[in-house]
């Protein structure tokens, strides 16, 4: 099935494998921050600022949810703070590049300047092993490949 002719967006998140940790960390320490608080009195540190630290910490394990990326007709929507749009005819490779064992995804773009932009999303690695990254980037790559095309035909006419 041709990108174009199927959904119009996709959406690549960090797998559950790949948040895990850290969201089980946030939680257990949250847990220990709020014990301490009410049964010990806060004898180990768990007072209202350790608290809200651990709040902080929430509020990222719970954006772990949003951080990603989408293809769409647009191109490249890189889901992070600031969320950026990369559109398919300024990207010029889509590369997977290889760092102490984890695997990402570079987007090289741009418009006179060359820019290289590594995705959150698509991931894998010892820690955090994703077993459709290969079948990922060969999305990415189709998705690219439709939309170039289509560019193409829309400027020669």
């Amino acid at each position: 099935m041709s990108p174009i002719s199927g959904p119009s967006a996709v959406r690549l998140r960090l797998t559950w494998a790949q948040r895990r940790s850290f969201v089980l960390t946030v939680v257990v320490f949250q847990g220990l921050v709020w014990g301490d608080a009410l049964l010990n009195e806060g004898r180990f540190g768990g007072g209202w600022q350790t608290a809200l630290a651990g709040l902080a910490l929430i509020a990222m394990a719970a954006a772990t949810w949003w951080v990603g990326t989408s293809l769409t007709h647009r191109g490249v929507v890189v889901h992070a703070v600031p969320s950026t749009v990369i559109p398919w005819d300024e990207v010029h490779e889509i590369e997977v590049e290889s760092q102490l064992g984890i695997s990402t995804v570079v987007v090289h773009h741009g418009k006179g300047t060359s820019r290289r932009t590594r995705l959150a999303a698509p991931t894998s690695g010892p820690l955090g092993y994703d077993g459709d990254f290969q079948d990922k980037v060969r999305i990415m790559r189709t998705y690219w490949a439709a939309h170039r095309e289509r560019a193409g035909e829309t400027s020669a006419a």
